[in-house]
């Protein structure tokens, strides 16, 4: 696992996703490029306020909203900024008023002087946390990179993997022709958000390239049209390719063996970032149309989420038949 760099708070004021927020910064100008935030999650200092500091935790960014102004009319003016440069005095790494509040002139001066960037937004509180933190989380997450094939399989995300050679890019290949996207192939960036789960995408040099040995390099999108690809997933099903083997044979026969005892969509699991996804393992032998095996375990995957298993649902017929025979 891969921890991303810290992001410098200059960021902010660059960055295109937040440009609806129009973040200006007001004070503390010189730690823009110096201070770093490197917790997604943001705070609010109401206990700080209240004069319990080791609430503010180190990396995360504090934002002063509504509430907080409330709060500190209610200690009067010199209490108010006492408090205010209490928690600027802790360095953290920025301060965000919010609906176009601005602080005390003391509190402004402690921020020039602490190199502690203050901003202001005329936007509303929870507007500006759900943007900021839904950034955060994205640059932030931590993340791997795997060898495999990414696609978007009847919305699910699937994640293909096993040994080079085995035909994981000639599978996504027939998937595209079969109406499916493609997300990455070869490298697949994987990163865990707070949200959504793990999330794919293709190296930032690969977006819409197919690998296929005897052929080469192909555009997926230029190939196939501009809904061929998609630029990430939600990965939700990992599938792995084995070859023939004697090996194969053993862990089909264990498969089975495992669907007697504990009948499920499902009999293992790959743990990636620390979450633990459905994982299928499919024996690559001449005849099999991987392809189709695909699509069948993605289907079986989305009906296991309505609760709908095929294995428990056959052994329950096969059980009450047995009953009655024995009650003859």
């Amino acid at each position: 696992m891969k921890l991303p760099p810290p992001i410098a708070v200059g960021r902010l004021l660059r960055e295109s996703r937040l440009a609806p927020l129009k973040l200006r910064i007001v004070a503390g100008e010189g730690g823009l490029d110096s201070r770093e935030i490197y917790n997604p999650r943001i705070q609010k200092p109401g206990l700080a306020l209240a004069g319990y500091l080791p609430y503010v935790k180190a990396g995360r960014l504090q934002i002063l909203g509504e509430s907080e102004y409330s709060y500190l009319e209610t200690l009067g003016e010199e209490t108010a900024t006492d408090r205010l440069r209490d928690i600027v005095d802790l360095e953290v790494p920025c301060l965000i008023s919010t609906k176009g509040n601005r602080p005390p002139t003391a509190v402004i001066e402690a921020c020039n002087q602490r190199n502690v960037p203050l901003m202001t937004t005329s936007a509303k509180t929870s507007e500006t946390i759900e943007a900021i933190s839904a950034f955060l989380e994205d640059e932030l997450a931590p993340r791997i990179q795997m060898h495999g094939v990414l696609l978007d399989v009847f919305s699910l995300g699937t994640l293909i993997v096993g040994d080079a050679g085995i035909g994981k890019s000639e599978c996504a290949l027939e998937l595209v022709y079969r109406g499916h996207r493609l997300v990455a192939d070869d490298l697949v960036m994987v990163r865990r958000t707070h949200n959504r789960g793990l999330l794919g995408s293709p190296h930032e040099l690969l977006h819409n390239y197919l690998e296929l040995r005897g052929v080469g390099i192909i555009d997926v999108r230029k190939h196939f049209g501009m809904t061929a690809t998609q630029p990430t997933v939600t990965i939700s099903l990992v599938i792995q390719l084995i070859k023939l083997s004697p090996g194969a044979k053993a862990l089909e026969q264990k498969w089975r063996e495992q669907m007697m005892e504990r009948p499920q969509a499902w009999t293992s699991t790959e743990t990636i970032l620390g979450m633990e996804i459905p994982k299928y393992t499919m024996v690559v032998a001449p005849g099999r149309d991987v392809a189709i095996m695909v699509e069948t375990a993605v289907r079986k995957c989305l009906l296991a989420q309505r609760g709908i298993q095929d294995e428990r649902d056959f052994l329950e017929v096969v059980n009450q038949l047995a009953e009655g025979e024995a009650h003859e």
